[in-house]
């Protein structure tokens, strides 16, 4: 080998390594890096250094694999393509910075494609970022609501809106056409708390429709992700076979049957529903879908349902959209809140752990890429100071991240020849 092709080499010491598949912290670790993928993990007394290898010391640090955030968005439904561009960098970025190495764009809000057109800015290297996984605009039917009847103009639909199983499908292959990774529909919409407690979901599209999209979707290599937080909505998506359900907030026991049965993962966002917690108590005191969710939540972990790790994290503009913390005002970047708050609700260190990592890569279907710290993966690496299976909290305080074996934050030594 080459001087030249050796100096690609960066060798990675870690004082701990978390391996997610076996559920054990690796003591005393080498990782070696060419370009952007791994090439050997091993102890340190049995893994040499190549000469002239870049030495990344984390020896006094705990490595971990880059976490999957697998609920985002990333532009705010403002201004025009340029904007959104620069406001789905920033999203992304803020995110990555925090460790979110992998995260899943579910739906542009307005936004168009700009998630789209980032994508490919990363994958070109005009731009450094997270992997994207994106969805574009979301795929809608006509929907109840309260908006003005247009007259002399057409107002901008922020969403593709089709009806019928045909229409869906024609959706679908707009969306697939212009590049989008997966479909997110939303099948449930208006909610409200009875009074005895019991949440209320209008169903959207019905399962005709729903079944349609699934259809068309695998049939052009697109996963279904959707909005649901119960009733028909999720009974239908269930039976549809949608990919990745998020929220399931009001999920009965007859729903959590068949979503074991059918073996299909959950991802249920909880920051976005705490934020929100305040109006849902002014319309329905003691009852809210924070409330909710952390019982069903609860429900879902204990009787085996694969559940996912995303956070529903959006843009802040103009103090709109989700405050995750109000020291930040903002949301991506601190969205690893989430991993004390699921550890309170009965989930063990390693589970949540579990949930960013190797879970949500084989929900993307991307276990082949990353999600672990092994030969043949990406290397996309985080580190913090303490051992997060001791601490969780320590995963709100990411030091050192590296995406493909670039390091985008070191805040440990600096790398040394």
């Amino acid at each position: 080998m080459l001087l030249s092709q050796q100096s690609r080499v960066t060798a990675v010491k870690a004082g701990k390594l978390f391996d997610p598949i076996s559920g054990k912290m690796l003591p005393n670790q080498v990782i070696l890096v060419e370009g952007e993928r791994i090439t050997a993990v091993g102890p340190a007394s049995a893994t040499p250094l190549p000469p002239g290898a870049v030495v990344i010391d984390l020896s006094q640090a705990t490595v971990l694999p880059g976490l999957i955030d697998g609920h985002v968005h990333l532009t705010d439904a403002t201004g025009g393509l340029q904007h959104q561009q620069l406001v789905a960098l920033h999203s992304a970025t803020e995110s990555l910075k925090a460790g979110y190495t992998t995260q899943v764009a579910q739906g542009s809000h307005g936004g168009g494609f700009a998630d789209v057109e980032l994508k490919r800015a990363i994958q070109q290297g005009l731009v450094q970022g997270p992997r994207l996984l994106t969805a574009g605009p979301i795929l809608a039917i006509t929907a109840p609501g309260n908006n003005f009847y247009p007259l002399d103009f057409k107002p901008f639909e922020p969403e593709i809106v089709r009806n019928g199983p045909e229409a869906l499908r024609e959706g679908v292959r707009e969306l697939a056409h212009y590049g989008a990774d997966h479909v997110k529909i939303h099948t449930s919409g208006v909610f409200y708390f009875k009074r005895d407690g019991e949440m209320v979901n209008q169903a959207l599209p019905s399962l005709a429709e729903l079944t349609a999209v699934v259809d068309e979707a695998h049939r052009r290599g697109m996963f279904v992700a959707s909005h649901t937080y119960g009733g028909d909505g999720l009974k239908w998506a269930i039976e549809a076979g949608v990919d990745d359900i998020q929220h399931a907030v009001a999920a009965t026991d007859a729903d959590i049957h068949m979503i074991l049965e059918r073996h299909l993962p959950i991802t249920s966002t909880i920051l976005d529903l705490r934020q929100d917690e305040p109006s849902d108590l002014k319309q329905w005191a003691p009852y809210s879908r924070y409330r909710l969710m952390r019982k069903t939540w609860k429900k879902m972990l204990d009787a085996g349902v694969t559940l996912g790790y995303g956070s529903g994290a959006t843009p802040v503009s103009n103090g709109q959209g989700r405050i995750f913390n109000t020291g930040c005002m903002c949301s991506h970047g601190v969205q690893s809140e989430m991993f004390p708050i699921f550890v309170e609700w009965g989930a063990s260190p390693l589970y949540v752990l579990r949930m960013a990592t190797s879970v949500n890569a084989r929900i993307i279907g991307w276990q082949d890429k990353v999600g672990s710290i092994e030969p043949g993966k990406f290397a996309d690496l985080i580190a913090t100071s303490g051992d997060p299976l001791e601490n969780i909290t320590e995963m709100q305080h990411v030091r050192f991240v590296m995406k493909g074996g670039a390091v985008v934050r070191n805040d440990f030594e600096k790398a040394s020849r």
